[in-house]
């Protein structure tokens, strides 16, 4: 019965060394908002990279960045993506801390992600020509303080209108939509995957990529908790050379604003399934440009923080360097070596 004894043992050993094992990974709690600008998260978690750094990622779904706001304030969760909102910035100003760490999502020549976006009966009967037509139309927006507001005024100054001019209407997306086929609203901003299924419904067009008035707007970032940047600084380091990794592969896929490059099958069939989206919807909306070493437009997050700040919606005294920390990553970019696209 020795034998039997020393199988049962070593068994015991072996059972214990995996538990050894997975007890070794590092977990980090993700918060993000499910949307196809995610796409780098869940590349990495598909591909292995967060693996690779002996992570064990948990990619929480949240149905609003605003929800993310006070687990990242406690250290519940530890990495966030979402826009900058007012609600982010009032977070900040009462003493929440959390990090801006990397680039999520920003405008790009060739990158049609996010477009002044009219009803195609005003294009048509020529009542919409330029942007100083805006003027007395009701443009669609999802909340009183979302990033999308400092468009109009970017949009106003470029065509020689006053903001005040342009009137916003705040809906839902779903119900902007609906606004826009019984011709209560004007137009909107629309992003991706928004804009491409009003094309094809016929509800509107793309009139102007936000990008010609308002070049390399911030629209996504990633945030790191404080308790995680500070008392996880080697498993903060780790993750975001997973993220970066992510963004690279993803970046690959590109192709003239879209996901049709080397390896876009790949990117697509992660996408389709991780946003529960048709891959024909992938293949057809346009992408976000995400900088492949993180860097974020630090000039342009502070211009709409002022704008904020200037219509009151924003109160205490916070900057976008308080907040902004490149550290993880510019080491984690450099770690990387220099970002190669593989050939088309």
């Amino acid at each position: 019965m020795a034998w039997l004894t020393q199988a049962v043992l070593a068994g015991a050993l072996a059972g214990n060394l995996i538990v050894s094992l997975a007890q070794a990974a590092d977990k980090v709690a993700v918060g993000t908002g499910g949307s196809a600008s995610d796409a780098p998260f869940y590349i990495a978690y598909d591909r292995g990279y967060f693996n690779d750094e002996g992570l064990d990622v948990d990619l929480i779904v949240l149905d609003s960045g605003a929800k993310v706001i006070a687990p990242l304030g406690t250290g519940e969760l530890d990495v966030g993506s979402g826009a900058l909102s007012v609600g982010f910035w009032n977070a900040l100003a009462r003493g929440i801390k959390f990090r801006i760490v990397a680039d999520r999502g920003h405008a790009e020549p060739g990158y049609l992600y996010q477009t002044v976006f009219m009803r195609k009966d005003l294009i048509e009967s020529g009542a919409f020509k330029s942007l100083k037509d805006l003027a007395g139309m009701g443009l669609g927006f999802a909340a009183q303080g979302v990033t999308s507001l400092p468009l109009p005024h970017e949009a106003a100054k470029f065509a020689g209108i006053r903001f005040e001019d342009v009137i916003p209407v705040y809906l839902s997306f779903p119900q902007q939509i609906a606004a826009l086929q019984n011709k209560a609203l004007d137009g909107t901003l629309l992003i991706e995957p928004q804009a491409t299924i009003a094309v094809n419904a016929g509800y509107g067009v793309r009139f102007m990529d936000t990008n010609e008035f308002y070049p390399h707007q911030q629209i996504s970032v990633i945030f790191y908790s404080e308790k995680f940047a500070k008392e996880r600084t080697d498993v903060a380091q780790k993750f975001m050379r997973a993220w970066l990794r992510g963004v690279r592969s993803y970046n690959d896929a590109l192709k003239e604003g879209k996901i049709a490059g080397p390896g876009a099958d790949e990117v697509v069939a992660t996408m389709a399934r991780s946003f529960n989206m048709n891959p024909g919807l992938v293949r057809e909306m346009y992408s976000q440009a995400v900088d492949v070493t993180g860097a974020v437009n630090a000039a342009g997050i502070q211009k709409d923080l002022d704008f904020f700040v200037r219509q009151g919606w924003v109160a205490g005294k916070i900057g976008a360097n308080d907040v902004i920390d490149m550290s993880f990553a510019q080491k984690a970019s450099a770690e990387l070596g220099p970002y190669r696209r593989k050939a088309q």
